[in-house]
């Protein structure tokens, strides 16, 4: 029986290995049967969005038959069972959909970029005699992100001529989708907000989790928004959606400080391999312990700027603040070099354990069950550490910090922009309950209330989605507008390269726009007390 290219292209996600904590990677032999049913039914329908850190796909999938009411839509594999779908988490096909449109369902998939030639190297050493390369038929795949031009090579060697999509017009094509096709409802919304008004900058992750678990709805979205795309950096798009369909769209910002940056510090601070793991070690963290608060500089509420107690001053600031005393800095320093190397050796007796632990059949689970698991990674994380702090408390802080900075960049280009509302979006956000709360808090605390932050169920899938539907007549008119204007100062500005003096044009002051209320999303008037740096 011969493969077809999008057989193999439909393997991919089934190949990989865990990503990010949300997909276990498959045996070889369950693969390549799952392939061999997959030939079969070829659903034809692949695209992904490789960007620099994770690469998402979606697999579309006629349905002859909707599914019931609040009913999950099924990955259909022709006779594969249980066993061989185990590569995929439960939180993954929650997020399948169906589209009455379309007549069919999405399914989503994630893995790390950097498996990609792993994986294509795989698919070569072992794909049947109709790849060689004197039979190999090119396969078109739609795909979008930065990862698809540097991997195009690499894809075009196995069968695969990357179609690739303008990656903002993509993401502005996958929001279309999302806002205005998926179907809406209460219980499980495609937009929804969070009540930020009780909101606590020191609030626990547990208090998160409560706070997240009463979003509101949006069932109305937003004609005119920010859009803040957050992977590996942070990508803002100002989006406006016109009556008869069209939508322009413009670059306004970005910033470097994005997933990988928290990602990055977290592994060079902790012993932590996965996401999931750091996301567990802040579930227990206390940021408190390691940032400097205004209570720590003023003694107490600072009533004269707003600011209450508890409101972080600096991340990290706590650290900055012991001193050693030079008089027993000899003997401090070989206590220091004791506690090290007690720390070194620690560190490697837990990651033995957890080594064993995942190796042997059966005992992971029991491990899992008894609390050993998070535990011992707790204990590698936290020894690690310099100082004797807590790698909870500093994932947790690093998670606020970046999720605090975002929030303000967003902000800030609404702002200037005169919008209202800012929708967020990217694989960082992931659905966790204390990376919502902390931007939405953010931008509650940063505008008094006169914005509001939005997130979507499918956050991560944006762009894949978007590459799916580009240049089709369904995803409408896309259109980028010109880039904006710098802001000149109406002083001279000294052209030092030149030497020469350029006088920019005076401009008329101008009041920022009234920004009106949606009417199909609630109002905050009171502030919220989040982070903000004194």
């Amino acid at each position: 029986m011969s493969i077809s290219g999008r057989s193999w292209l439909l393997l991919l996600p089934l190949l990989a290995p865990r990503a990010a904590g949300t997909i276990s990677p498959m045996r070889r032999s369950s693969g390549l049967r799952l392939l061999r049913r997959l030939a079969a039914n070829d659903p034809n329908t692949v695209a992904v969005d490789i960007g620099g850190t994770l690469a998402k796909v979606i697999v579309f999938q006629p349905e002859t038959t909707p599914p019931a009411e609040g009913e999950t839509p099924k990955f259909e594999l022709g006779e594969a069972n249980e066993h061989d779908v185990a590569f995929w988490d439960v939180r993954q096909r929650e997020l399948s959909v169906y589209v009455p449109q379309l007549h069919g369902s999405f399914h989503f998939f994630v893995f790390e970029t950097r498996h990609i030639r792993s994986i294509i190297n795989f698919i070569s050493r072992h794909s049947p005699k109709v790849w060689k390369k004197e039979e190999v038929t090119q396969v078109r795949l739609r795909a979008t992100g930065g990862g698809s031009f540097k991997h195009a090579d690499a894809f075009k060697e196995i069968g695969f001529d990357l179609d690739v999509g303008d990656e903002h017009t993509c993401i502005v094509a996958g929001l279309n989708f999302l806002l205005h096709q998926v179907p809406a409802s209460d219980k499980s919304p495609e937009v929804f907000l969070l009540p930020t008004t009780s909101y606590s900058p020191l609030a626990t992750p547990e208090a998160c989790k409560q706070l997240a678990a009463k979003q509101v709805a949006v069932l109305q979205p937003p004609e005119r928004y920010i859009y803040v795309s957050i992977g590996s950096g942070v990508s803002i798009l100002e989006i406006e959606r016109s009556a008869g369909g069209g939508t322009k769209y413009r670059r306004v910002g970005g910033s470097s400080v994005g997933g990988s940056t928290f990602w990055g510090l977290v592994k060079l601070l902790t012993s932590c391999e996965t996401f999931d793991e750091v996301i567990r070690l802040t579930e227990s963290g206390s940021s408190a312990n390691v940032d400097m608060l205004v209570g720590d500089i003023y003694g107490g509420d600072c009533s004269s700027i707003g600011l209450g107690a508890d409101v972080i001053a600096s991340s990290f600031g706590k650290i900055s603040m012991q001193r050693e005393d030079d008089a027993h800095k000899g003997p401090m320093l070989l206590l220091r070099y004791l506690a090290a190397l007690l720390r070194h050796y620690e560190e490697g007796f837990w990651l033995v354990v957890l080594a064993l632990v995942n190796c042997i059949p059966g005992v992971k689970q029991l491990a899992t069950a008894l609390g050993l698991v998070r535990f011992g990674e707790a204990r590698a994380a936290s020894v690690a550490m310099c100082g004797g702090y807590r790698a909870h408390d500093v994932a947790l802080s690093l998670l606020r910090m970046v999720s605090n900075n975002i929030g303000q960049i967003a902000y800030m280009c609404a702002k200037q922009r005169g919008i209202q509302h800012i929708i967020f979006g990217g694989s960082f956000i992931r659905d966790h309950p204390f990376t919502i709360s902390t931007i939405s808090s953010g931008v509650h605390f940063f505008s008094q209330g006169s914005m509001q932050a939005l997130f979507l169920r499918h956050d991560g899938f944006v762009g894949a989605l978007g590459s799916f539907f580009y240049g089709k007549a369904s995803a409408g008119a896309i259109e980028r507008m010109p880039p904006l204007e710098p802001h000149l100062s109406p002083h001279k500005a000294e052209d030092v390269t030149q030497g020469a003096t350029i006088a920019a044009p005076s401009r008329p002051s101008e009041s920022p726009p009234t920004m009106p209320k949606s009417p199909g999303l609630p109002s905050n008037e009171r502030r919220s007390d989040a982070a903000l740096a004194v």
